[in-house]
């Protein structure tokens, strides 16, 4: 749960989902409802209008409705509680004039707010017209607004804004296998090819960026991992918003130095709602709904993958579902339970070289179950306090063998278990209207086996590498029994009616690592000036620390130690203006150094490998530290009619100094520039969204001079002081929206890289003995994903 957004309308466990379970009923009762509720659909409640505005119902409950079919409404539980209801059946059809209707007995009214229609109250004919009703209240929780730099809620096309919008937003984007992680690839300062869910955030690496999700800290929720982590195991259509942020993040949220994902899922707004998917990608099943007048609500998604039934055998099958469920109960208006699971399962077989006499394959056998419940409690009208108690559990087991007698024989055998048990608890005290104090402490317990083999052997052009062994045999076991604590207190104040600061400390400490004498202290602050209502100016500085992950132990590659936890300094400064009610634009520039980095590995020509460690051009980065920097335009616009759109340009640079010389790291990218549009009309929706960066670095192989010419050896060239040409790629997607007697039907055609552009990744080498008296070397680039096309249909009623 993102606890910054607790107090608006969108956030999970803020008032308006707080539901009751104490008017005579049980816990066991309402726990028997929600079984019968679930499984006897025909004893539910009946189905009505869910956007009628009958008299006596809730207003939020119709405003939530209309929000869920598209409308661009928010509001504040401030203005909008669950005793206000329609006193009029009003005559009005239009959207916009229902809920002005209902709103007016109340003196209250929709306000245009940068292409949403935001809940306000009345203003008199003499007032000024506000950008944001209530920007300038007094009163206004101070939780709501955003101090710190670098925060992106991708709803809000790229721009910081802490309202929510509905999910379908985040649906209409042409996302490579429906994964809502890749919509974090739209933002500005993020770096990445498309193979991988994960994102590379302002130069820092993939393993950088923590993920979070109803506020428990994942551990590698991730499917067909092995192979670049393809796809998230969370399911786009449960969500019902992301929050990036690309640095600065609040003190409250440790063990991070790069970026930090916050997901939120959906909590029902209907009695009963159902969805079936199917697509070249995935077959689904969602449903949510609420019973007992609403003092419980649920959420289960399950999801299968079909990429095993689409792909041609001789490419291997990848195997693999999920499932997420939530089960959340509200004893009193000031108490609420939530019960969550995701369990993910993967059975996946990759074959990269099919031809008996070259063959390479792996197979990865993994489950990921976790579990975790919240408890969300207001103890008074100023004190609030979050607690989550969570168990993980991680088996995998993948073997992999290479048969090729030309260049390598291999095979190989890794093992791990993890389990992690948690318990996180956050305290925000409200002292006044203006002054908010927050503390809180994190403890995990990490209990871990890992077990790998691997045998290799080199032949042919494979043990031509100078520096290389002509054989690999590695044989460790590291078991882990340990514990990373950590705590942390912020004291925001606002100053005044411009000025806001948030100043922060946090402590952390492992005791699995490898230096238990370890421990890390992060002193944080932000700044937020508003010059006027429509410019706000932001400033963040900081530390952060990352410790080395429970599953990032680096083993295929021959160590079994932890390393002392990372750290990144940074210096985040922006400007956000809002030219007009739908034009937005936003300047950011950033400055982060990092140090005591551990030695990562890379494979310097085929970044594709699936079994990379066994592959030659695997090399070790000592870089102990990197340096990033950067400067973001965007501009964005959102109308409140059918289409809006976004521009971004990032001048930025990430490098590794390594015996006192910067080097680019393999994913620097000078520029980059994003654009997309979303547009609808009617039925139809249409999205367009491009990506263009400089080309990432390369390296390529040289014949050793000294060497003998008719027998040479092989050597990189100078480490990614070349580069590949530039990347581009345009996706699409075309969707239509249908009524059925029973619900809708939408049916989506989709895009990925609709120019079929052959963006290069890697580089593919031989010596050639027959071309001349001696051998010749020869290479070619090789390519990320081709065109990708995919259809579906999704039934919802």
């Amino acid at each position: 749960m993102s606890h910054a957004l607790r107090e608006t309308a969108v956030s999970k466990g803020s008032p308006r989902y707080q539901l009751r379970c104490h008017d005579g009923a049980t816990l066991a009762i309402c726990v028997a409802l929600l079984v019968f509720q679930i499984f006897l659909p025909g004893a539910g409640y009946a189905q009505v209008n869910a956007t009628a505005a009958t008299e006596g119902r809730r207003i939020s409950e119709i405003i939530d409705a209309w929000r869920q079919r598209g409308v661009p409404f928010a509001y504040s539980t401030e203005l909008i509680d669950d005793s206000m209801v329609v006193l009029a059946e009003p005559d009005a059809v239009d959207p916009e004039a229902i809920v002005n209707a209902v709103l007016a007995p109340y003196g209250l009214t929709l306000h245009a707010v940068e292409g949403l229609l935001v809940v306000g109250r009345m203003q008199s004919p003499a007032a000024r017209p506000s950008i944001n009703p209530e920007s300038r209240n007094p009163r206004r929780a101070i939780p709501e607004v955003m101090v710190s730099a670098s925060r992106y809620e991708i709803l809000r096309e790229l721009l910081e804004a802490p309202t929510f919008i509905s999910q379908r937003t985040i649906q209409q984007l042409p996302l490579l296998g429906e994964d809502p992680l890749r919509a974090v690839q739209r933002l500005p300062g993020n770096a990445s090819s498309g193979a991988s869910a994960k994102s590379h955030l302002r130069g820092s690496a993939e393993r950088d960026t923590g993920l979070i999700l109803n506020g428990q800290r994942l551990l590698d929720p991730f499917h067909v991992r092995d192979y670049h982590n393809l796809f998230s195991a969370i399911d786009a259509r449960a969500v019902s918003g992301v929050e990036v942020y690309t640095g600065g993040f609040p003190a409250r949220y440790g063990d991070g130095m790069g970026g930090l994902v916050l997901i939120d899922t959906v909590t029902p707004e209907s009695e009963r709602h159902t969805e079936i998917g199917l697509s070249v990608y995935n077959t689904s099943l969602l449903t949510a709904g609420r019973i007992a007048n609403g003092d419980i609500d649920w959420l289960v998604s399950a999801r299968r993958g079909n990429l095993d039934l689409v792909l041609k055998p001789e490419l291997g099958e990848p195997s693999y579902n999920d499932v997420f469920a939530e089960i959340g109960i509200n004893f009193s208006p000031q108490t609420r339970l939530s019960i969550n699971g995701l369990v993910a399962s993967d059975n996946v077989i990759a074959i990269t070289e099919s031809d008996p006499e070259e063959r390479e394959a792996s197979t990865n056998d993994t489950r990921n179950a976790q579990f975790w419940v919240n408890w969300t409690q207001d103890w008074n009208a100023a004190i609030t306090s979050y607690t989550t108690l969570s168990m993980a559990s991680l088996t995998s087991q993948r073997n992999g063998s290479i048969s090729d007698p030309e260049e390598i024989i291999a095979v190989l055998d890794d093992r791990r278990d993890i389990d992690v048990w948690g318990l996180q608890q956050d305290w925000h005290i409200d002292l006044n209207d203006l002054h908010r104090l927050s503390w809180g402490g994190e403890y995990r317990h990490y209990d871990a086996n890992f077990r790998y083999r691997a045998v290799a052997d080199y032949f042919g052009p494979f043990a031509r590498f100078r520096g290389v062994p002509a054989s690999i045999n590695r044989n460790l076991d590291r078991p882990v029994d340990g514990d990373a604590i950590g705590i942390y207190l912020s004291d925001r104040w606002q100053l005044s009616d411009d000025a806001i600061v948030e100043f922060g400390l946090r402590w952390d400490k492992q005791t699995y690592t490898d230096t238990r004498a370890d421990a890390q202290l992060s002193p944080r602050i932000s700044v937020l000036y508003s010059l006027d209502k429509r410019t706000d100016l932001r400033l963040s500085l900081g530390r952060y620390y990352q410790s080395q992950g429970i599953n990032d132990l680096q083993i295929i590659d021959g160590i079994a130690r932890y390393f002392p936890a990372e750290r990144a300094d940074q210096i985040i400064a922006g400007v956000q203006h809002r030219s007009t009610d739908f034009l937005s634009w936003r300047i950011e520039a950033y400055y982060k150094d990092m140090t005591r980095l551990r030695t990562r590995f890379e494979n310097q020509l085929d970044p594709l490998a699936v079994m990379p460690e066994l592959k030659p051009d695997r090399v070790a980065i000592l870089a102990p530290e990197a340096r990033a920097r950067g400067i973001e335009f965007s501009l964005a616009y959102e109308s409140d009619k059918n289409m809006s759109w976004w521009l971004s340009y990032t001048l930025a640079d990430v490098e590794d100094r390594i015996n006192g010389n910067y080097v680019p790291r393999s994913w620097d990218q000078r520029h980059a520039a994003q654009f997309g549009m979303l547009w609808q009309n009617g039925r139809w929706d249409l999205s367009v969204v491009s990506n263009v960066h400089s080309g990432w670095p390369k390296t390529t192989l040289l014949i050793a001079p000294d060497s003998d010419p008719d027998d040479p050896e092989l050597i990189f060239s100078e480490r990614n002081r070349q580069n590949f040409r530039a990347f581009a790629t345009l996706d699409l997607r075309l969707a239509y929206r249908s009524p059925l007697r029973i619900g809708e039907l939408t049916a989506f055609f989709e895009l990925s890289n609709a120019t079929n552009r052959r963006n290069s990744c890697c580089v593919d080498f031989n010596l050639e003995d027959d071309i001349g008296p001696r051998p010749v070397l020869t290479q070619r680039d090789e390519y990320w994903f081709p065109l990708l096309p995919a259809i579906g249909v999704l039934w919802e009623f």
